[in-house]
């Protein structure tokens, strides 16, 4: 059985103007990925910010076509589908849950719209404020508009429309990150106990590894539009490969007092997507580099039941121990 979303090879790039006199050059956004997600699984992405992670969301909702390869799902291609039958079965929670509600509509009125798009008859005002119950939002809601909610509020709403199609897939792009810590839990929670109910499969994306290690059951570690290494979480949390994986896994802050700001030792400077190094993309912050890293790009070996890119791990070493 194929799983239920897989991409295969996908990139995509846009062509970009970088001056006034200067020629356009290609930004590669999303390059040669592939994930496969299996039915009531959840698959992480993580990386840092212009990763590509948002431009492959939009890419599996069918939102923008890639440059190449393909998206199925239970191997057929999301473009043989309507958009009728897409929305069907795939839907989105933005990070923004303000920017991405109707202002001018009310609450009940958007929870509603994918009813109303797709032709199901009355009563969706029932069905919009049985959802909303069930996102935790009392029926009283149902008349206000998103300015009157709260920040949580409003991403339950976001929540609540992407359910009411009853989809197999829920694409979330960073759905916390504009929230505050407490309010986060709240939605972590809510989300996992959706999962349960409606028997869900979600891509979550987000650049916090606290949230992703909770709720996600296989995570890809995206560097400059590749996947550089993808694991079970569990596994990826405990024994990170990739020397970026590694260093993104430091970088969380603790509580602890006096141990200040940690040391990834990736320097002070960013790799330029347009102009990305030769060989290895991450070789210019890795301490680990070597000359082979500067002339040939690393390609995903299989490391157990992991996947790594880094020329560290040769494709003979299947015990996941670095290579001096």
């Amino acid at each position: 059985m194929p799983p239920l979303l897989q991409a295969q090879d996908v990139s995509r790039s846009f062509t970009v103007k970088t001056g006034m006199f200067q020629p356009r050059r290609t930004l590669h956004a999303v390059n040669s990925v592939d994930l496969d997600v299996e039915r009531g699984g959840v698959l992480g992405i993580v990386g840092e910010s212009g990763c590509g992670k948002s431009t492959l969301a939009r890419v599996l909702l069918g939102l923008i076509p890639a440059t190449q390869g393909s998206v199925t799902i239970e191997g057929q291609d999301i473009h043989a589908l309507t958009r009728r039958e897409l929305a069907r079965r795939v839907q989105p929670v933005f990070q923004d849950p303000y920017s991405s509600l109707n202002p001018r509509r009310t609450i009940a009125s958007i929870v509603s719209l994918p009813l109303e798009v797709q032709g199901i008859a009355n009563p969706r005002q029932h069905k919009a404020i049985d959802m909303l119950e069930r996102v935790g939002l009392p029926a009283r809601f149902a008349d206000n508009t998103p300015g009157q909610l709260s920040g949580g509020q409003r991403q339950r709403v976001a929540i609540a429309r992407a359910l009411v199609m009853n989809p197999e897939i829920v694409i979330c792009d960073e759905p916390t990150s504009a929230l505050d810590v407490s309010v986060q839990a709240q939605i972590m929670n809510l989300l996992m106990a959706l999962q349960k109910e409606f028997n869900l499969t979600y891509v979550f994306i987000s650049h916090n590894l606290a949230v992703v290690e909770h709720i996600a059951t296989h995570v890809s570690v995206m560097y400059l539009g590749r996947v550089v290494e993808s694991a079970p979480a569990a596994e990826l949390f405990h024994q990170p490969r990739h020397p970026y994986t590694q260093a993104l896994l430091a970088s969380v802050l603790t509580p602890e007092p006096g141990l200040g700001i940690p040391d990834m030792g990736l320097g002070l400077s960013f790799p330029d997507p347009i102009n990305p190094p030769s060989g290895c993309p991450f070789h210019p912050r890795c301490k680990h580099a070597m000359p082979q890293c500067q002339q040939q790009r690393p390609v995903l070996q299989v490391q157990g039941r992991a996947q790594v890119a880094c020329h560290l791990y040769p494709s003979s070493n299947i015990e996941g121990t670095p290579t001096p």
